[in-house]
Parts: C-alpha cells; sequence; structure tokens
C-alpha cells in the first residue's frame, strides 16, 4: 500500500471488474437472479454441483420440503460441494416464509451454518415454528452428513481429492 492509499483504490478497481465479469459470465451462461445469489457464498470458488441422482441431495431435498415446505425449483444447483475444503451448501427457499432463502452450510466457521434470509415477516406461531423445523432439519442433515463415508457428488466418485485419478499402471499390465 503505498502512502496516499493508492493500492487500497486500485485492489477495489480490481474487485468491481472481477464482480462485472463473474456477473456477465453468469448472464452468458443463463443463470438465474437465485443461482447467482446461491453461488455468492463462496464466490470464485471452484464447486461440483451435486445431481438428482446423488442419494445426499435427494434425501436433504425431500427431508426439507416434508418437514418445513422448501422449494428448490429455482435452483439450477440447490447443492454444492467445494472439493478445496469439502464444503457443501444447500440452498432453497422457504415460500410460506415471504419466500425466504435459506441455506445450509456444512463446514461454516462457527459450526451453525443455517442461514435464513427474507423481507419483514410477523413473528407468529406458525412461522417460529417453520423457522425451529429449519433448524432442526439442518442439524440432521449436518449430523448425517458427518456420519457419511463419501459426501462427493456421484460425478466426482472417481476422482481422489477433487482430482482427477490417474492410472497407477506398470509396465506391461496393458497386454
Amino acid at each position: 500500500m503505498t502512502k496516499d492509499g493508492r493500492y487500497i483504490d486500485i485492489r477495489e478497481t480490481i474487485d468491481r471488474f472481477r464482480i462485472a465479469e463473474n456477473k456477465l459470465k453468469m448472464l452468458n451462461e443463463g443463470v438465474t437472479e437465485d443461482e447467482e445469489w446461491n453461488s455468492g457464498y463462496k464466490n470464485g470458488v471452484d464447486s461440483v454441483p451435486y445431481m438428482q441422482q446423488d442419494e445426499v441431495m435427494s434425501s436433504s431435498i425431500q427431508i426439507a420440503k416434508q418437514q418445513f415446505g422448501a422449494d428448490f425449483s429455482k435452483f439450477k444447483n440447490p447443492m454444492l460441494y467445494y472439493p478445496d475444503d469439502g464444503d457443501i451448501v444447500l440452498s432453497g427457499e422457504i415460500s410460506s416464509l415471504n419466500n425466504a432463502k435459506f441455506q445450509f452450510r456444512y463446514k461454516d466457521p462457527t459450526n451453525e451454518g443455517c442461514f435464513v434470509w427474507t423481507e419483514p415477516i410477523q413473528l407468529t406461531e406458525s412461522n417460529l415454528t417453520i423457522l425451529k423445523k429449519v433448524y432442526g432439519v439442518f442439524k440432521n442433515w449436518k449430523s448425517e452428513l458427518d456420519t457419511t463415508e463419501d459426501k462427493k457428488p456421484m460425478n466426482m466418485k472417481n476422482q481422489d481429492d477433487g482430482q482427477p485419478q490417474t492410472s497407477k499402471l506398470t509396465p506391461g499390465d496393458d497386454y
């Protein structure tokens, strides 16, 4: 940083260009606003989406739908895996809470990775009950992931720590 603070100005300008570039990429790839919100948690970090056939994702979605009416229809990739640190993020919407968005983060630093964003809502008994259910589902989701041996999405099952597996053939094995 220079004495007159130019480093900060340059850094902010570069960051603004990166944000604009990411938004342009998302627009060009047809990403919706909700998907942009979903990917904003770890902006610029590579993630791998789970597929509908992944047992981890399908059971997570089914339970959230049953317990508190979660909706995932606006999210192209509601569950993402981050190979760099093994984090998992589940994102959705709760229509009964004024279309609140929620996010479960497996490896949140606070160990309490349950988040809800909403427009103002009235704190009624029924809304508090829904919020308690969201938190309960989060705690069960996290516990389930803690006991799951292979948390990776199906399309990563043949990879080791996010890197493609290399062939370990010795000379003559190809005969």
